[in-house]
């Protein structure tokens, strides 16, 4: 049993030395005899008269390290020797410095029905005549664009490493076609990708939850409306705050020029922020089923998506009917909105997607947005959806989610109480006796048989709540 344990101990601190190395990216070498020297002597402080065979680690490089986005980084020192005393090279820039260079596979897009079915399996059973339509299919051009896009944020962003994106969400789209069904001539752009998760939106005049949560929540989203009431929107106090911070703090003067460039852009984005908010009411991620699109794919030319438009969500064999409506950072794809989310996973939020693998289908028929814009009807978007999913070749039998408000009614005003007139009776006569019960001092008013005749009430100038 001893033998056992001293062998545990022995394993464990091996382990944690080979962890230490591979988490640090060290690349510094050492012997496998002095490691070995170092552990024995670690193991024989607690083993005194157990010497034991230690096993040898073998001479190696541990230079490669994860990061936390899933970027493998294999690192390397070059030193040479200077010609230069320290007091010379210390001041030469090119005498530390590191050179980066990311290296990125962009993947291609799935075109045939077994590149779409490896991540959605049930994809031809939902859209049975899917295959048909992906004859001589070729991904569409906004597939390279969006590659374009991440190439474009990746070389703005390397300089600083933590802003890159993990790896799930650089590769988080299969494919993007662009089909039409031959028969009924409804076009549909499919999508393959991950589902990221937005909070975005709210409204004054419906009571519904708000998360703001996400670092990214903007209160406004691109479908909106006119506001019907005066209630004002729950995020509009919020804003008027930041404004008057922003606005003290560009008073007092004492900032560098880039400092008050940054101050002003914050107070004019405030200020253009509450006038939104006066003026409209938005879809609220927390209850609206909406999906966004890259800023680059919706209107920009005649033949791509606009805000409004419907569109179908599939994930595990659910159909989730939906509408754009709103636009996102050109350089990812893939989002919904946080009601969308949860019906897929009830987890959902603000910091957890459903799911990091492209297998959810968001397919957008182009060219049916109803205007103008108005609040939310589910049942006419159901309504809608169903209608297209049909004409694109959708089957019937498919699992159809309906989506319920989350709207609760406001709660009811406390009554303000109305003020009533109250009579006082007229002061008792001056000739009245100073013992008199009428002048007794333990009442402020005389019994209604103790007024006198003669003396009519006079409407007093309090009011009391009934």
């Amino acid at each position: 049993m001893q033998a056992l344990k001293t062998t545990a101990v022995q394993a464990c601190v091996v382990g944690v030395s080979v962890l230490s190395f591979i988490a640090l990216g060290c690349s510094k070498k050492q012997s496998s005899e002095q490691v070995s020297s170092e552990l024995l002597k670690k193991n024989s402080e607690q083993q005194i008269g157990h010497p034991t065979s230690l096993p040898l680690l073998p001479r190696k490089n541990y230079d490669t390290l994860k990061l936390f986005n899933g970027i493998i980084i294999t690192s390397r020192v070059d030193c040479t020797n200077s010609q230069e005393t320290a007091l010379t090279t210390v001041s030469d820039s090119n005498s530390y410095k590191m050179d980066i260079n990311l290296h990125v596979q962009w993947p291609k897009a799935a075109t045939t029905i077994a590149g779409l079915q490896a991540v959605t399996p049930d994809i031809a059973e939902l859209i049975p005549g899917l295959n048909s339509l992906l004859t001589n299919a070729s991904p569409s051009p906004e597939f390279a664009a969006l590659l374009n896009h991440k190439e474009r944020s990746l070389r703005a962003n390397l300089a600083q490493l933590q802003h890159l994106p993990y790896r799930d969400s650089l590769f988080d789209c299969q494919t993007i076609l662009e089909l039409s069904n031959p028969t009924t001539s409804r076009r549909g752009v499919l999508i393959q990708a991950i589902m990221n998760v937005n909070t975005d939106g709210s409204d004054g005049d419906r009571n519904l939850p708000i998360d703001r949560l996400s670092s990214t929540f903007q209160p406004q989203t691109n479908y909106r409306w006119g506001k019907k009431s005066d209630r004002p929107n729950p995020c509009l106090r919020d804003e008027e705050s930041r404004l008057a911070l922003t606005t003290a703090e560009l008073a007092r003067g004492t900032m560098t020029p880039k400092e008050k460039e940054t101050l002003e852009a914050r107070r004019d984005a405030a200020k253009a922020t509450i006038a939104e908010l006066k003026r409209w009411s938005f879809l609220a991620g927390t209850s609206d089923p909406f999906i966004v699109l890259p800023s680059f794919m919706v209107g920009k030319s005649p033949d791509q998506p606009v805000i409004g438009d419907y569109a179908v969500v599939v994930s595990h064999g659910t159909v989730y009917p939906a509408i754009l409506g709103d636009m996102g950072p050109n350089s990812k794809i893939g989002e919904a909105s946080l009601r969308i989310c949860r019906e897929i996973m009830p987890e959902s939020g603000a910091d957890r997607r459903p799911t990091s693998r492209p297998e959810v289908v968001y397919l957008v028929f182009p060219g049916t947005a109803e205007k103008p814009f108005s609040a939310p009807d589910y049942a006419h978007w159901s309504e809608r959806c169903h209608a297209l999913w049909k004409e694109f070749g959708g089957s019937d039998t498919a699992s159809w989610h309906e989506w319920s408000s989350l709207e609760k009614p406001w709660p009811t005003p406390t009554p303000v109480p109305t003020p009533v007139l109250t009579s006082i009776p007229a002061s008792p006569s001056p000739s009245a006796e100073p013992n008199s019960p009428t002048n007794s001092p333990s009442r402020t008013n005389p019994p209604v048989s103790e007024v006198p005749t003669n003396s009519a009430p006079t409407p007093s100038l309090l009011v009391t709540p009934q």
